[in-house]
């Protein structure tokens, strides 16, 4: 499939330039155990699991590269065969090479992972499917005296679902003229003009769309900001209608102390449900699970904020993170949908070869057609570290959904028993800001 072949070649080529990089992984094998694989409200079926998988996390930031990996996949046979078998996961990998380093550059970005066939449904391997998000191209660089540069991009991209006709292709063009302000802040002029090309002409979902906006961007030594303003278009080819409206993009982030991080970022903007998709796994977890929501051709205004916060320490670790996305089509209201997350978990070592971790989830989702849902799921896991190389753990989940489809909600428990040979501790979500005062704190 072409989806999981992309995600493979891009950790093969990153993986060719590892000299001086940050690669951890753990390959495992599980047992599970599900008391109703199905999510059914009534007439529960269990089921046995045996899941071989591998997480991974790889970075590097050189002249020449910078990179940022990391993946969680897992193959689930289901001993009973209520279902088939699946290949389940997340991958997000970002990657920029320097070619000829401040003239030419060029960009490679992919998003792997599960979406719901049935919004309003829950994640079950009859209601998900793989999807894959890549997106590629150079950037040029002209450089007009010492605080002035011109930098023009293009971008392809490819968006392909394993089972519905979503498939597209995407052409962009970017321009930018960047004026440095100081040695820590600039400002810059920027245009961008995108067309979306479905491969079912039957979708009649094909548009164009523009934006024009000013961009703000600082670094201190504590506290990254960046903001976007101005104005954007879109026009829909079959109907050959426009909408516009203002343009507002907003990412900061602060380091409060040695230990801990604080992020805000949000946005009002045209979207597509690949660019949503890519857009959720920045800063989150790559747990293997589908992402909520609503897979559709129409663009839509997203209205989206995130709020986080991540504490580190040498023994504990504590994160919190809560999203709402408010997506409007403005053709098909009927398809609007909102989107609200709210997650937090806790990391202790409880001895030099023993952790535990505890995490929760409270999720809802709000269709203008089918109704209202809400999830709440919390799990536990402990891990022994038998060698340098070698770990078992155990760990336990609880899920339960409130549906106001009838027959809707369900509860489900599932208990896993893993063993697990890696090297060093692969992260579980792409890489951190960076602060200015980061090269002077000592390690936590």
């Amino acid at each position: 499939m072409r989806c999981r072949a992309l995600s493979v070649a891009i950790c093969a080529l990153l993986g060719g330039s590892a000299g001086a990089a940050n690669l951890d992984y753990e390959l495992t094998l599980g047992a599970g155990y599900s008391d109703n694989i199905a999510r059914s409200a009534q007439d529960e079926t269990s089921e046995g699991i045996l899941a071989p998988g591998l997480q991974f996390s790889f970075d590097q930031a050189s002249r020449r590269l910078q990179a940022d990996l990391v993946g969680n996949f897992a193959y689930y046979k289901y001993l009973d065969e209520e279902f088939d078998s699946e290949l389940l996961g997340n991958f997000a990998g970002n990657a920029r090479f320097m070619l000829v380093p401040e003239r030419f550059e060029w960009v490679v970005s992919d998003n792997f992972g599960q979406v719901l066939n049935d919004p309003f449904l829950p994640a079950t391997p009859n209601n998900r499917e793989n999807m894959n998000h890549f997106v590629t191209g150079p950037d040029v660089i002209v450089p007009f005296g010492s605080n002035t540069r011109l930098r023009a991009g293009a971008r392809y991209g490819m968006t392909m679902y394993e089972h519905q006709p979503f498939d597209s292709d995407t052409v962009m063009g970017q321009l930018s003229l960047e004026r440095q302000l100081s040695a820590f802040s600039a400002v810059s002029l920027n245009g961008s003009v995108q067309q979306v090309n479905y491969d079912e002409s039957a979708l009649n979902g094909d548009y164009d769309q523009t934006e024009t906006f000013v961009r703000y961007s600082a670094q201190g030594a504590r506290t990254n900001l960046s903001v976007d303003a101005g104005y954007t278009a879109l026009n829909q080819d079959a109907t050959d209608t426009t909408h516009s409206g203002l343009l507002f993009r907003l990412d900061l982030s602060r380091r409060l102390s040695a230990s801990s991080i604080v992020s805000l970022s949000g946005g009002h903007e045209f979207a597509n449900s690949a660019g949503a998709f890519a857009g959720g796994q920045v800063g989150l977890p790559t747990n293997i699970g589908a992402a909520p929501g609503r897979q559709s051709n129409q663009p839509f205004m997203d209205d989206h904020v995130r709020l986080g916060y991540s504490f580190n320490r040498q023994r504990t670790g504590f994160s919190l993170s809560a999203y709402r996305s408010d997506r409007s089509y403005k053709d098909q209201p009927g398809l609007d949908q909102t989107l609200t997350s709210l997650t937090a978990g806790v990391t202790r070592e409880l001895t030099p070869r023993t952790t535990l971790s505890i995490d929760g989830t409270y999720g809802r989702g709000n269709f203008e057609q089918e109704g209202d849902y809400t999830d709440l799921s919390g799990g536990v896991s402990l891990r022994w570290r038998l060698s340098q190389r070698v770990s078992l753990g155990f760990s336990y989940d609880h899920f339960d959904r409130d549906s106001d489809r009838p027959q809707g909600g369900y509860t489900e428990n599932r208990y896993w028993l893993t063993i697990g040979y890696g090297r060093g501790t692969p992260r579980s979500s792409p890489l951190p800001p960076q602060f200015g005062v980061d090269a002077a704190l000592p390690e936590t």
